[in-house]
């Protein structure tokens, strides 16, 4: 008899631990599913086993059995990251076992199949045969696999049948692959490589070495757009399968999974890589699940969850574009895959590589301080320099009576590259859902006076409020800086862009590539495909078009409102602004020719625009660090989101205030100093609830222990007279609604 702890499939945030159970297999293992009565009415519930013990510290005649166990459906390494996610972003288990987990794999337990198509039509000629049976042999003969609910309630087939039917070995009831292929349309895209440049030697030399040792690493790659870091990737992930090693490569958006299946399907073939992400169907996600289970291939690719593939024997993960604000989970479990990146590599023996021209403030302060070793790329691979940047000082705009949304600059180079048969690319952050407040005339910007962040319009009050601290202010008529009445909120969409640019250039062919034009599946890859041969003159897009694509017939990119992204309420606006602009930039003249970049700003001395423009990184990193650490932002410390939900507006603050009491009480005054709030969140109600948030900025070092003191308050509230009030917890958030 074992004894195993067991995560059960259970909503409530107060049910979220091991539960002991008896099992009499006593090959049953740490990710084994395992079925089980649970409750007082000892309902049957699916489980996950996290440990298993030969003896029990509890009465062994009280602990209940298990029902069935299926084996191996999680590994080792699997249960040892829910163990870390659960832990660290204080998600609880299940929600980090569901990662693990293709969303459809349970469905097709309910899926009736013919098992053998000749015994059917044998079972068919039978005159013996019972009528109900030969209905339902009948019926998946000619539609297939169906729904046992669907032969239930629609053809009124009874599950007695279904039973009958499946013991005569007929037909199968579980898991059906079809082994489709995902992306099959897209042609490999083979890259015409020659030799490394010597940067890219020199730095492939550390990388081969690190491969070679064994042993983790972690890996900053930070190379000037179109250096050639794929190529990099590339030759590293062959190296770790000279050594019998797997790899995984993961990027930002599902638009750059397209460009990187052609790229290294062109190196490695079709049949040796799989595709994760968010898009597949069900069946889909299935499919390549079970084809990196069974050892079929042995790369990875894909956007972030594409890391909780089941790959063994993992030699390199690599995180393209490692910068991006995607790789951080919206939903729970809110996880940065760039963490569990490195804890997979760690736990694998493998390294971990980091790509980005634009690299985050924060994995650059561990490279500057030694923490993981940075390779520099400072030329581009075909050794054209990088493109010209021209700053455009919308005021000046204005003064001359230009109140378009096209500076004089801008318009004349469109003009110039649609004459000699070059692309363009216009490029607008909507990054978020509000608008912040601006002078037109002397380009103030409302900011927090307490937290030093612009503040946000709310129409519905006709007041401006800081999303970090609540502090709210009257909306006003004039510009408190000049006294002009050009103040006001500060905003415009690409669809309007589009339509604009329609007008101006008519006999241009203009797309536009964001989340309204993505959403049907692939439409990205048609849009993106339409450029890259040449049927799109001008592309207009949000962040997506920023995002690591490699185009040859980028001529000009132009950012029409460089100010969105500098002055929504994120600590990181200053960093997101320099990379998108440097990113944007770096679409441009990819081919043989210089690119030119056109950044239209109403803060044009800003560090973060003046360092884009002269492409210097280390400029912006050292102005933006020194007030990180004036303000105690990461990486001088934590900051940590609770948001409180409840239908009950004053239930949900009341469960704010004690919750911070509490906090105090047991942290001590060290943290209550770093307590911002509560304050209504900037989405104040969604789907009927009412929503208050708290900020916490955390500087001790023993993070791990205060994350399970917040994790023990919080399962405390959930039996409390605040079980209604929903509590969530996000570390590091990347978005404050």
């Amino acid at each position: 008899m074992k004894y195993i702890s067991v995560a059960i499939e259970n909503s409530a945030i107060g049910m979220d631990r091991l539960y002991t159970y008896a099992c009499r297999d006593d090959d049953v293992r740490p990710g084994d599913c395992v079925f089980i009565p649970f409750g007082s009415a000892n309902g049957r519930r699916r489980g996950y086993v996290f440990e298993v013990k030969d003896k029990t510290e509890f009465d062994p005649e009280k602990i209940k059995e298990v029902i069935g166990v299926e084996k191996g459906l999680l590994s080792r390494e699997a249960v040892f990251l829910c163990a870390f996610m659960k832990e660290r972003y204080l998600c609880r288990y299940i929600d980090g076992v569901k990662c693990f987990i293709p969303s459809g794999y349970f469905m097709y337990e309910n899926i009736l199949s013919i098992a053998d198509a000749d015994s059917a039509e044998r079972f068919l000629n039978d005159p013996k045969s019972p009528k109900r049976q030969l209905k339902l042999v009948e019926l998946l003969l000619k539609n297939g696999p169906l729904k046992k609910s669907v032969l239930k309630n629609e053809y009124g087939i009874g599950y007695d049948v279904m039973t009958a039917v499946t013991r005569k070995g007929l037909t199968v009831s579980g898991k059906i692959e079809r082994k489709r292929r995902p992306h099959r349309g897209i042609k490999p895209d083979p890259e015409r490589f020659t030799k490394f440049t010597d940067e890219q030697q020199k730095a492939f030399s550390r990388l081969k070495t690190a491969l070679g040792s064994h042993k983790h690493k972690v890996f900053l790659i930070h190379g000037v757009t179109g250096s050639g870091k794929t190529r990099l990737y590339m030759e590293t992930i062959k190296e770790a399968l000279s050594m019998e090693k797997t790899a995984i490569v993961i990027v930002p958006e599902i638009s750059l999974t397209v460009q990187a299946i052609e790229k290294y399907r062109g190196e490695f073939g079709e049949d040796n890589i799989a595709v994760i992400h968010s898009k597949l169907s069900e069946g889909e996600k299935y499919d390549e699940w079970m084809r990196i289970k069974r050892r079929e291939v042995k790369i990875v690719i894909g956007a972030r969850s594409a890391l909780f593939a089941p790959l063994e024997n993992i030699g390199v993960i690599i995180v393209d574009e490692e910068h991006e604000s995607s790789y951080k989970a919206d939903n729970s479990p809110k996880y940065d895959a760039r963490q569990l990146a490195e804890k997979r590599a760690e736990y694998n023996n493998g390294i971990l590589i980091l790509g980005s021209a634009t690299p985050s403030v924060k994995t650059y302060s561990r490279s500057e301080s030694g923490e993981i070793e940075k390779l520099v790329l400072e030329q581009r691979y075909n050794g054209t320099p990088l493109p010209e940047i021209s700053i455009v000082d919308m005021r000046e705009e204005l003064i001359k009576g230009n109140k378009s949304i096209f500076s004089i600059k801008l318009y004349d180079e469109m003009t110039r590259c649609l004459e000699e048969k070059k692309q363009i690319i216009l490029f607008l952050n909507k990054r978020g859902y509000s608008s912040f407040v601006s002078c037109r005339k002397c380009g103030y910007v409302m900011k927090c006076p307490e937290c030093g962040l612009s503040m946000t319009y709310h129409k519905s009050e006709n007041a401006v409020v800081c999303h970090y601290c609540g502090r709210k202010e009257e909306m006003p008529a004039l510009c408190p800086e000049c006294g002009g009445r050009y103040i006001k909120d500060f905003g415009i969409g690409t669809e309007k862009v589009e339509e604009i640019t329609g007008k101006l250039f008519p006999k241009a062919n203009v797309s536009r590539l964001d989340l309204d034009t993505v959403r049907k599946k692939g439409s990205a890859e048609h849009i993106i495909s339409e450029l890259k041969e040449g049927k799109t003159d001008i592309l207009i897009g949000t962040q997506l078009v920023a995002k690591g694509h490699d185009f040859d017939g980028i001529g000009l990119v132009g950012i029409i409102a460089a100010d969105i992204s500098l002055n929504i309420s994120d600590y990181r606006a200053a960093e997101n602004t320099f990379q998108l602009i440097t990113q944007a930039a770096g679409r441009s003249g990819r081919g043989d020719e210089i690119g030119k970049v056109v950044v239209q700003t109403y803060s044009p001395e800003h560090y973060a625009i003046t360092a884009a423009a002269s492409h210097d990184y280390e400029s912006f990193y050292e102005d933006e660090m020194i007030l990180r650490k004036m303000m105690s932002y990461p990486p001088f410390g934590e900051l940590i989101q609770l948001v409180f939900m409840d239908e009950d507006e004053s239930k949900a603050l009341l469960c704010a205030e004690e919750f911070c009491r509490s906090l105090e009480n047991k942290a001590g005054e060290s943290v209550s100093e770093g307590i911002i709030g509560p304050s209504p969140s900037s989405i104040s109600k969604i789907r009927g609830r009412y929503r208050y948030r708290v900020l916490i900025k955390y500087k001790d070092k023993d993070v791990e222990g205060f994350m399970k003191m917040l994790d023990e308050i919080r399962t405390g509230f959930s039996y409390e007279k605040y079980r209604s009030t929903l509590i969530g917890i996000d570390i590091d958030p990347y978005s404050l609604v």
